[in-house]
């Protein structure tokens, strides 16, 4: 019987790319932010600080997923931004949380989004039964949580 109270489980997840799912990710790590702090003294209170919040910035988007034959979706993504096909290049990304039953329940949206840096896998003989996996680093100008 699912926990309907408890919190929700990281590993059932699925990812959005311009509105297609995209199967096979590994893990994605939504992103933080944060918030500069300043301080400031009034004139009739100099022994203490006021503190206050200035600029907000966010974490980049980081994916990563197993390599399959044939499946070069990242990799194009990646070369219209180096290639500079602004309207290929930027895309909207969604990356849904679902509860044990497999209901969508969180949407995080990343919107005009950009992959700045593409990692392909890390061969190594030695290393047998591994999963190869790339993995990309994702800019965005907009994330927006909602409730799925």
């Amino acid at each position: 019987m699912p926990d309907r109270h408890g919190p929700m489980k990281t590993g059932r997840f699925k990812v959005e790319i311009d509105e297609v799912e995209v199967p096979g990710w590994r893990s994605v790590t939504i992103p933080g932010s944060s918030t500069e702090q300043g301080e400031y003294r009034e004139g009739d209170e100099p022994d203490y600080e006021k503190k206050l919040w200035g600029q907000t910035t966010y974490d980049d988007l980081e994916m990563e997923r197993g390599v399959k034959p044939g499946d070069t979706a990242i990799f194009d993504w990646r070369q219209d931004v180096i290639e500079g096909r602004v309207d290929n290049g930027r895309k909207e990304v969604a990356v849904i949380l679902m509860d044990e039953e497999g209901q969508p329940q969180i949407r995080w949206e990343f919107q005009e989004a950009w992959v700045k840096e593409y990692n392909p896998p890390e061969l190594d003989a030695s290393a047998d039964g591994d999963t190869a996996t790339e993995s990309i680093t994702v800019a965005y100008d907009k994330m927006v949580r909602t409730e799925a």
